[in-house]
C-alpha cells in the first residue's frame, strides 16, 4: 500500500502547481494519483481506473526517452491517443530510479518556480518509495500472487535465468539494487528472505554479473539452469537460491555457482534430480556401477563379483559416464553418483 505521506506530498504540489499529477513506479503501475487539477485528458483517466500506462501511451512515453533518463523531460501531446502534454520527473533515490512522477502540463508548462518546488518533493517521494526491494511484480509472482501472463507484460518473456544473491552479513537488497542502477536497462530484482534475486531475459551473461553482485555485497551467487520463459520462474527461483546456498558451502565452486554444475549439492537439494534417470533402460549398469562404487572403485574386485572379463566392466564403466555426463575419475561425480544410487534404495521403501 502506497505510504500516506506519498500522497500528502503529492497532493500538496499537485494543488499548488494546479496540475494532475501520478506516481508510477519502475515498472509503470500507477501507485499514487492526486485530485484533479487543471486539466485532464483521456489518458489519465484510463491509467487512475486501471492503474496501468496503455501499451501505446507507454510506447509514446518511451520514444521520448523517459525510460532511461535522469533529468525531467517533457513528452508533447498526442491527440490520436487523447494524451496531452506531460512532464516525465523521474523518482531517483541512492541512485536507483524507483518510479516517474507524471504532471500534466497540457498548453502551459510549470514556471521555474513551480518546476524548482516540483523537484524538490519529488526527491522525497523518491525517498518514501525507496524500499530497497526492487520489482513488486516479480516479488508477487514468485510468491504467487499473480498470474504469469499478468507479470510478463511487465517482466518481459522468452528463455531466462535467475540469479539469487546470498550476503554473508546482512541483507543484500540495497547493495544489488545500487549495482544494477548503473546498468542501462537494469533487470527486474526482488527481495525474498535473505537473497536478493535477479530476472535475467535480455541476454544479460548471468555468471558475470553474478561475480559482481557477489563482490559488490561480499557474499555469494547462484544462477539457475536456462528456462524457457516465466512460467517456470519458481522453479528457477529454486535452483538459483540452492546454488547460492552450495556456493557458499563449497569453495571450490567458486562465488558464483550455476545449477547444471553442482554435482552431489544438486541432489541435496533435489532428490528428484538425480543423474540416474537415463539408466532406467539399463539395469546392468545400474548394477555394475553400484558394485563398483560400493568396493572404492576396486575394478578387480567388481570384476570378481559379477563375474565379468576386466574388459567388459570397463566398457561398461565408459557407457555409464558417456550416459550421465558423469567422470569415475572426478571424486565429486562418484559422490554424486553413489549418493544417488543409495537414494534411490532409500525412496523405494516406504517409512510406514
Amino acid at each position: 500500500m502506497i505510504s500516506h505521506d506519498v500522497q500528502d506530498l503529492l497532493d500538496s504540489l499537485a494543488m499548488a502547481v494546479g496540475r494532475g499529477m501520478a506516481v508510477d513506479d519502475p515498472e509503470g503501475r500507477v501507485v499514487a494519483h492526486s485530485v484533479h487539477h487543471g486539466e485532464v485528458d483521456q489518458v489519465r483517466a484510463r491509467a487512475i481506473l486501471s492503474r496501468s500506462v496503455p501499451t501505446e501511451v507507454g510506447a509514446w512515453q518511451e520514444a521520448h526517452g523517459v525510460a532511461t533518463t535522469r533529468a525531467p523531460v517533457r513528452v508533447p501531446d498526442n491527440p490520436a491517443l487523447g494524451m496531452a502534454a506531460r512532464l516525465c520527473v523521474p523518482l531517483v533515490h541512492r541512485g536507483r530510479r524507483v518510479g516517474s512522477l507524471w504532471i500534466i502540463e497540457g498548453s502551459g508548462p510549470l514556471t521555474p518556480q513551480e518546476e524548482a518546488r516540483t523537484l524538490r518533493d519529488a526527491a522525497a517521494i523518491a525517498a518514501l518509495l525507496d524500499d530497497g526491494e526492487g520489482s513488486p511484480t516479480l516479488r508477487r509472482l514468485l510468491g504467487g500472487e499473480i498470474t504469469v501472463r499478468r507479470a510478463a507484460g511487465v517482466l518481459g518473456e522468452g528463455p531466462m535465468h535467475v540469479l539469487a544473491v546470498r550476503a554473508d552479513q546482512g541483507g543484500p537488497g540495497e547493495a544489488v539494487g545500487d549495482e544494477l542502477a548503473r546498468m542501462r536497462r537494469p533487470p527486474a530484482f526482488t527481495v525474498l528472505d535473505r537473497h536478493a534475486v535477479v530476472l535475467l531475459n535480455n541476454g544479460e551473461d548471468a555468471r558475470e554479473l553474478g561475480e559482481l553482485l557477489a563482490a559488490r555485497t561480499h557474499g555469494h551467487a547462484g544462477v539457475s539452469a536456462l528456462h524457457p520463459g516465466l512460467e517456470s520462474v519458481r522453479e528457477a527461483h529454486g535452483e538459483a537460491v540452492a546454488s547460492a546456498r552450495a556456493a557458499a558451502a563449497e569453495p571450490r565452486l567458486g562465488p558464483v555457482a550455476c545449477w547444471p554444475d553442482l554435482g552431489v549439492y544438486r541432489l541435496l537439494a533435489d532428490p528428484m534430480a538425480s543423474p540416474l534417470g537415463v539408466l532406467r533402460k539399463h539395469p546392468a549398469l545400474v548394477v555394475t556401477l553400484e558394485t563398483y562404487l560400493d568396493h572404492g572403485g576396486d575394478a578387480q574386485e567388481t570384476a570378481r563379483l559379477l563375474h565379468l572379463h576386466r574388459t567388459s566392466l570397463y566398457y561398461r564403466l565408459a557407457r555409464v559416464e558417456e550416459l550421465t555426463g558423469r567422470s569415475m575419475k572426478d571424486g565429486s561425480h562418484r559422490l554424486e553418483l553413489h549418493l544417488a544410487l543409495k537414494l534411490a534404495r532409500w525412496n523405494a521403501i516406504r517409512s510406514g
